[in-house]
């Protein structure tokens, strides 16, 4: 067991520097390739990718009989990751150093526990709590000063993609409950692919058509975005949370913001201040301590409260 989670770890850690790489050579590509150009290429690259994989190579076929409800939860899926997410998050990534991104997006986990309450009934603990204000803090650290107008946009399209990832994140934790993970991840994110990322092709081959690409350096790095941040990082983190808690991943995760920021000094040229330094460490200090396993809740904590107001 030991070794298979050290095993799980070294995947994770690597599939995480490969998306941070994948980030870095978007926003080289976004100089010369207008952004929603570069997101309809690279998700249609990953939609074929995955599915010849899923229903080809693996096999795998759509169970039939499913409830309506599933549907649902699919296509929210699709639609919210790769419909909203893949296309602001990209849009964003052109207006931002790569960086900047990268720490803002790793704020979902905040967002998705905030939804959690709301969506799934789900009480916060002490710990929780304490790791949210440590993160904004960390906000708070990392912009001293306001932003230009164009990093400000790009902050609201990063944030207006967080809410739709924390709403999916939320979805697919109902899909596992009511599915009872009776249904492949596989054929999950295939078809949540193929429904988000058709509506994403469309609408962005359709405001900027045709699609122009002209140098080989920026086609590789579109089929590097649909190969290996598509089509690979679903297969290999579904094959990973079969071996690590999800909170376990979502740890790790925030060392996306480190590769990032290590990848985009040499190859973008970005430059890093020490308040960005102080408030990346905030952040992966407050992911780190939400994950902080705890039996008491917010809600019971405040339960007990009232319960002792009562009997006084």
């Amino acid at each position: 067991m030991e070794r298979e989670r050290a095993v799980a770890i070294g995947q994770c850690i690597s599939i995480l520097i490969l998306m941070s790489l994948g980030t870095v050579l978007t926003k080289m590509s976004l100089g010369n390739v207008e952004p929603l150009t570069f997101v309809g290429v690279s998700v249609l690259i990953g939609m074929i990718a995955m599915s010849i994989y899923t229903f080809i190579i693996r096999g795998e076929r759509i169970p039939r009989g499913l409830p309506p409800s599933v549907w649902y939860y699919m296509i929210a899926i699709g639609v919210g990751n790769f419909a909203i997410v893949r296309v602001l998050n990209t849009v964003s990534l052109d207006l931002m150093p790569a960086s900047t991104n990268t720490f803002l997006t790793n704020f979902v986990g905040f967002v998705t526990m905030g939804m959690s309450i709301f969506l799934l009934k789900e009480s916060p603990t002490p710990f929780q709590i304490l790791g949210a204000i440590i993160a904004v803090i960390g906000i708070r650290v990392f912009f001293p000063t306001l932003p230009s107008p164009d990093e400000m946009t790009g902050i609201i399209l990063v944030g207006l993609s967080i809410l739709a990832l924390g709403y999916t994140n939320n979805i697919a934790r109902k899909l596992a409950v009511e599915t009872r993970g009776e249904v492949s991840n596989n054929v999950i994110s295939t078809v949540a692919l193929l429904v988000g990322g058709s509506i994403a092709v469309v609408i962005c081959f359709a405001l900027e058509w045709p699609p122009r690409i002209t140098t080989g350096t920026d086609w590789m790095n579109a089929f590097y975005a649909g190969l290996v941040m598509i089509a690979l990082g679903l297969t290999l983190w579904n094959h990973i949370l079969r071996t690590l808690r999800s909170y376990e991943a979502s740890i790790l995760g925030a060392s996306t913001v480190i590769w990032t920021t290590l990848l985009a000094i040499p190859m973008l040229g970005e430059h890093v201040t020490s308040y960005q330094v102080a408030g990346m460490g905030l952040l992966v200090v407050g992911l780190a301590t939400v994950q902080i396993r705890s039996n008491i809740s917010l809600g019971s904590l405040l339960g007990r409260k009232a319960s002792r107001s009562t009997e006084v």
